[in-house]
């Protein structure tokens, strides 16, 4: 379980890298069981990355957007969708020496699409 603050990116990778208990693991299948939150790899030398990936999404999946049906849970709620649709709810990554196989930049992030505090259930299958 990881608890969110709101919208955003965490880096997960070191919680994840915790379950890999030895080298004899190959693959790390990574779930979040939610639809208004998704995992993403992506750059994790400059925090300006993900405030420029957060402007991006803000621009492009508009909260409350008037067209919009599914609005039962608030102005937040169908964009966060969305944005789950577009990043994805599950990661399979390579493990490499009883760790993640991600590249020396990369970084495996919890994305939160929703506003306020929120507790997201992942799902690691070692293989």
């Amino acid at each position: 379980m990881i608890d969110t603050q709101g919208r955003g990116a965490i880096e997960i990778s070191q919680q994840v890298n915790a379950f890999i208990s030895d080298d004899s693991f190959q693959l790390c299948h990574v779930f979040v069981a939610h639809t208004s939150a998704s995992l993403m790899i992506t750059g994790n030398e400059d925090p300006n990355l993900l405030l420029d990936v957060e402007d991006y999404f803000q621009a492009s999946v508009v909260d409350a957007d008037p067209s919009y049906r599914h609005i039962g849970e608030g102005d937040f709620d169908m964009s966060g969708h969305i944005r789950s649709i577009l990043t994805g709810e599950s990661k399979t990554i390579p493990i490499i020496q009883g760790k993640l196989g991600l590249g020396k930049y990369q970084g495996l992030y919890l994305y939160e699409h929703r506003d306020g505090t929120n507790t997201r259930k992942l799902i690691i299958t070692l293989i």
